[in-house]
């Protein structure tokens, strides 16, 4: 059983002979294939059915087609995010957010790591993509349930997921690392986060509430403890962000979905976990002559990776 993938999506296979590289190990995962076979269906996705399956040198590669890109440019995702740091006016929570995008190489792995393995922005700057999303929609609900402290909002918005960038490992493809999965993105992000406050006040001096509702935020963000949050937001800012980030998440995952399927030509999504139904596109416009259709992603498993990369919210 064989999962084959590129930027456009992925697609099961099999095959049944002519598999000795495949058995020995010198294919192994991740690598670059070239593939011989037929396409069909299976349970009504698309398979293939491969018949020989040869290994590429890395060095021919260009790895764009083969990690999805986030559809917003990353310059312009940047400018956004310096747009937000600017607002805050709070002394400490501006010291603690320029220390960390400060940081050269924090950033750029902050910049381009993915949001999810999977499900939701799973392709580079997605994380990105997602956060800046996740801040729109937490100072519009905090505009219509004040009092919400914004310095602090921004702050703990714009870090809640930091920890993805040692979570997650997208040099081939995306997945988890030994720690990402040992130790997972709220606990890592939260030591992180405390970590550079604890430095910041043994040089002056930083607020110990204000850095314990910040952490919160991180910590509780999932909401509930069976979705990976080991508390449950208990302050307006925590409960703004949980709301946020746990709309952005259905609401990434819904447009994907209803997209492939209109592009497909189709009015009804394949079932979604995430949703637990199949999602409705609506009538579905005539295709294009000799329109290339993108692939019909394969159902959901549970694939071994942390919980909440097969279950919400993120």
């Amino acid at each position: 059983m064989l999962q084959f993938a590129d930027k456009t999506g992925q697609v099961g296979g099999v095959i049944w002979d002519n598999h000795a590289n495949l058995v020995t190990g010198t294919i192994a995962a991740d690598d670059f294939v070239r593939v011989q076979g037929d396409v069909g269906e299976f349970n009504n996705l698309s398979q293939i059915t491969a018949k020989k399956i040869t290994k590429v040198d890395e060095s021919t590669i260009d790895l764009g087609d083969f990690l999805a890109v986030s559809p917003r440019p990353r310059a312009e995702m940047e400018a956004e995010l310096d747009d937000w740091i600017a607002r805050v006016k709070n002394p400490d929570c501006k010291r603690l957010l320029s220390v960390l995008f400060g940081n050269p190489r924090l950033r750029e792995l902050y910049c381009t790591c993915p949001a999810a393995a999977k499900v939701h922005q799973a392709y580079i700057h997605g994380l990105l993509d997602h956060t800046l999303n996740v801040m729109k929609l937490a100072y519009s609900i905090a505009n219509v349930y004040e009092p919400v402290d914004r310095c602090t909002l921004i702050t703990g918005t714009l870090l809640h997921d930091i920890g993805k960038v040692r979570e997650l490992d997208w040099r081939r493809s995306i997945t988890y690392t030994t720690e990402g999965r040992l130790l997972g993105h709220i606990p890592m992000g939260a030591s992180m986060v405390d970590a550079t406050i604890n430095e910041l006040r043994r040089k002056e001096s930083f607020d110990q509430e204000l850095q314990t509702r910040i952490i919160h935020m991180i910590l509780s963000h999932h909401g509930k403890l069976e979705y990976g949050s080991p508390i449950t937001p208990k302050t307006r800012e925590a409960l703004t962000l949980h709301y946020a980030d746990n709309t952005e998440a259905y609401m990434a995952v819904f447009t994907t979905e209803v997209d492939k399927a209109t592009t497909r030509g189709q009015a009804w999504t394949p079932f979604t976990k995430m949703f637990d139904s199949y999602l409705y596109a609506g009538k579905p416009a005539p295709l294009p002559e000799g329109a290339i259709l993108p692939p019909t992603a394969p159902a959901e498993t549970n694939h071994g990776g942390p919980v909440d990369d097969v279950r919400p919210p993120r």
